[in-house]
């Protein structure tokens, strides 16, 4: 009796269904068809619609465990919707490109923006100069001629370098500006006298000056009683009153030996011949020399170079040494020369 329950073509039907996968090849060529509604080799390309069905089949041979093989079907008509909005998105949005790119076009060709115009004098702008040295953009480098193009924008001359008289040094700053940073505002006499007296030292003074004062008033009279408070108070603000006052002159001294540090004086070429000036009286245009050691004194561009290597740590945080190349020919500010020697623009 056992044996035939065990054996019988229900019971194998029912194993089959709540196995799933595999175990459905019996329940299919018992009924003849391999390719029905209910054949679903794998269920990850399925549809909904026939997810569905296999669902409802589930639920009626396996009505006692129906919550347990069941699909979420909900979830996945939602991945579906979302899939289908995504497409729908993609296509607006290429739409609405190709129709920008079909009226930008015009007569068949596309229209370009129109470069800044240049200042003054100069064939060649603020802004390009900017994005030359600032982005390091080898393509608007090359629209203006490559290094020797734009020292003859700049009205240079890569070996004798600029004119360098006083008409031509106030051009220069008027079009392109000075090389200076603008300085930080130093603190005021009132912001170290205010730092001074908040010290824990002279706030304890400070009340002891008072209670002092109080209690001589109470005790001996005003006339008498005011001495030791007054004397107590007297002495605090002379504390806080000479501390400020040498707060601020290091201050002063830190600052002008800052000014006297940054200032650094280098050789330039100007008219065929080499001057030395200061750091802040370069202007665009100038054609500097460079050697071991030496501080890259502004933004530029290299004109000539041998084995020059440059250490950006300061600028980029990487201590890895940059060598300067027709490749790679820009120069920030700030850097030091590490190895070899060139000129720059």
């Amino acid at each position: 009796m056992t044996s035939l329950f065990k054996s019988s073509p229900y019971r194998r039907r029912r194993d089959d269904v709540e196995a799933g996968g595999s175990r459905s090849t019996d329940f299919d060529s018992a009924d003849g068809d391999s390719s029905g509604t209910f054949d679903i080799p794998s269920t990850k390309n399925a549809s909904i619609d026939r997810l569905r069905r296999w669902r409802q089949a589930a639920l009626v041979l396996n009505a006692s465990r129906r919550f347990r093989y069941t699909l979420d079907l909900k979830k996945e008509e939602e991945k579906q919707q979302i899939l289908r909005k995504i497409r729908a998105h993609a296509q607006a949005i290429r739409a609405a490109y190709l129709f920008k790119e079909a009226g930008n076009r015009g007569n068949g060709t596309i229209k370009l923006p129109i470069p800044p115009p240049p200042d003054g004098d100069f064939g060649i702008s603020q802004d390009q100069l900017s994005t030359i040295t600032r982005d390091r953009n080898h393509h608007v480098l090359e629209e203006n001629g490559g290094v020797k193009g734009v020292a003859s924008a700049l009205k240079s001359n890569t070996e004798k370098g600029i004119y360098g008289d006083d008409a031509d040094l106030l051009k220069r700053k008027n079009a392109f500006g000075s090389n200076t940073y603008p300085q930080k505002k130093g603190r005021s006499f009132w912001m170290f006298l205010w730092e001074a007296w908040q010290d824990l030292t002279l706030i304890i003074l400070m009340i002891a000056a008072v209670a002092s004062l109080v209690l001589g008033i109470k005790t001996e009279g005003i006339k008498e009683g005011w001495y030791d408070g007054a004397s107590i108070a007297f002495a605090v603000i002379l504390v806080i009153v000479v501390t400020a006052i040498s707060d601020y002159k290091q201050s002063l001294q830190f600052q002008n030996l800052n000014e006297e540090k940054r200032n650094i004086h280098l050789e330039v070429i100007r008219g065929g011949r080499r001057i030395e000036v200061s750091i802040y009286d370069i202007v665009v245009g100038d054609v500097i020399p460079l050697n071991i050691g030496d501080q890259v004194p502004a933004d530029g561009i290299l004109i000539t170079g041998h084995s020059l290597a440059i250490d950006e740590s300061s600028m980029t945080g990487e201590s890895k040494i940059v060598h300067k190349n027709s490749r790679e020919p820009f120069l920030m500010s700030g850097c030091k020369v590490a190895d070899g020697s060139g000129t720059m623009l």
